[in-house]
């Protein structure tokens, strides 16, 4: 009792330096799972041996293969091509302009991290309003939110999914059976959400479109024949997802199998394109991991995984409801990737009792993913997204976010709510 008191603290602190930002993330979970691994080893719960155990490197491999491929990728223009045709394309109406940078984010952030989506398109779509003379905010917050809401549809769309497929043994497949279609009809409730809530910005007419028309979307292109074959690398990598099943191959061995294929073909200098790697982030999931074994080492997660089991057996549809919106509240107010990993080792002890585990892992999938966007600090992309828009004439504040990105949270959940009330999960 006094070992699972003292690791729930250690966790709750770390926890709290991340959500405050008084500390530096890495700083707070590399040093919590130090304290971790030596308050262990006092009181016998933990030891250094566990301490690797616990550690998953199916997650961190795909991670790192998924990065090493979009770098490739995003050296060769194709993001930015992508932005500017479709600006052309809107003919420089806002909720066009609006719609389908919104929609297009949301598929971009299905095939890669949704982080490295919000990096390479809102830059851009800022430069574009600018040109345009129309303000951005509208758009901006499109690609945020809708960013967030397209990565909750594959495995590798968003970090949390890639921690549950990997924890719940969920396939590639599993994931677009079970997520894409909720997630497409989200991203299109939202965009008209947005539309109403930003009724009078996207009554802008732009001043300049001529010259958005002029803009050579191909001089985008920085090395078209690196391009192709960048998307060759990216094509048989999802080819191979969809046969990771049949074929006996874990996701992250098909996401390096990606990453080396690219490497072959465009041969671009290593260094450089490991400098892109997201190095802190991975530490991050590999302390946080090492930080959560140590706290399951104590039992206290599943003593709590038993308790909440007894709420089912009163009523299974409630008891789904409420764990969708415990989930999506707290994914929002700790953020989506602490708090799955919390939740991993609580998931794989219900799935064991009696429930039906599947049903309960797209669920947590769900309430992550919508739910990370009732806060900024609910998910990397959402800090990053607002950090950006700072280079803006309209930056976003935490008053328009909550205006805007609450509502859709809110209307999320509340579309997933009803599928679980009709039984679908």
């Amino acid at each position: 009792m006094i070992s699972a008191i003292i690791a729930s603290i250690i966790v709750l602190g770390v926890l709290y330096f991340i959500v405050t930002e008084k500390v530096d993330r890495l700083i707070a979970v590399s040093s919590g799972a130090l304290l971790m691994i030596i308050i262990g080893q006092i009181f016998g719960f933990y030891s250094q041996k566990k301490a690797l155990m616990s550690i998953d490197f199916n997650t961190l491999g795909l991670l790192l293969g998924m990065m090493v491929i979009v770098s490739i990728i995003k050296r060769t223009g194709f993001f930015t091509y992508i932005a500017i045709s479709l600006a052309k394309l809107s003919r420089g109406k806002p909720w066009i302009l609006m719609a389908l940078l919104g929609i297009s984010t949301a598929f971009l952030s299905m095939l890669v991290d949704n982080v490295t989506t919000v990096v390479i398109i809102v830059p851009v779509s800022i430069l574009v309003c600018d040109i345009l003379g129309i303000n951005p905010l509208p758009i901006l917050m499109a690609e945020i939110l809708l960013s967030i809401i397209g990565g909750v549809a594959t495995l590798v769309g968003d970090p949390p999914n890639i921690f549950i497929g990997s924890a719940g043994g969920l396939s590639f497949n599993d994931f677009l059976v079970n997520l894409f279609p909720v997630t497409v009809l989200v991203v299109f409730l939202s965009l008209f959400i947005l539309k109403f809530i930003h009724r009078k910005e996207l009554q802008d007419k732009p001043r300049n479109f001529q010259a958005v028309l002029n803009i050579d979307a191909k001089r985008a292109i920085k090395n078209p024949r690196g391009m192709i074959k960048s998307l060759v690398a990216l094509g048989i990598t999802f080819f191979l997802f969809f046969l990771h099943e049949h074929l006996g191959l874990y996701p992250s061995f098909i996401a390096l199998i990606g990453a080396g294929i690219a490497f072959l073909l465009l041969k671009p200098d290593p260094e450089e394109i490991l400098r892109d790697v997201e190095w802190p982030v991975l530490a991050f999931f590999t302390c946080f991991f090492v930080l959560v074994g140590g706290l399951q080492g104590t039992g206290i997660l599943a003593i709590l995984a038993k308790k909440t089991v007894g709420l089912a057996n009163i009523d299974i549809r409630l008891y789904k409801v409420v764990f969708l919106w415990v989930t999506g509240i707290f994914s929002s107010l700790i953020g989506a990737v602490p708090f799955t990993m919390v939740m991993l080792p609580i998931m794989k002890t219900i799935s064991t009792l009696g429930i039906n585990g599947d049903s309960l892992w797209w669920i947590l999938a769900l309430g992550v993913g919508f739910g990370a966007n009732g806060l900024p600090m609910g998910h990397a992309a959402s800090m990053l997204g607002l950090a950006i828009s700072k280079k803006s004439r309209s930056p976003i504040d935490i008053k328009t976010w909550l205006s805007s990105a609450t509502l859709v949270t809110v209307a999320s959940l509340l579309v997933v709510t009803i599928l679980i009330w009709a039984g679908l999960f």
